[in-house]
């Protein structure tokens, strides 16, 4: 069981031994590589950053706008709602359950 551990090892080893002999030519190529996904991921960051400043504050202004004119039907329900309950109209019913707390 161990035995295989330690070959699984030596293969590994010898695979990143077969790696590290690449050309300078290989090396270059990595490198730019690897500068060119971090250029692009910053790039991405960037626009979402810049998309984020922009549609927070118009996203926020349309629920304010929203919430404002909710209000402003719930303030004109309840003042239509006054004018009818002038009437004084009178509710009756009959308690079925009390409960006795």
């Amino acid at each position: 069981m161990f035995s295989s551990f330690k070959q699984q090892g030596q293969q590994w080893q010898q695979v990143f031994a077969r790696g590290r002999s690449g050309g300078p030519l290989q090396r270059i190529l990595a490198w730019l590589l690897l500068g060119l996904m971090l250029f692009i991921g910053m790039a991405v960051l960037v626009f979402m950053l810049l998309l984020s400043w922009i549609l927070i504050p118009i996203l926020l202004f349309r629920h304010r706008a929203r919430v404002k004119a909710w209000q402003q039907r719930q303030q004109a329900a309840q003042g239509q709602h006054s004018q009818h309950s002038s009437g004084q109209h009178t509710i009756e019913g009959e308690v079925l359950h009390k409960r006795e707390d």
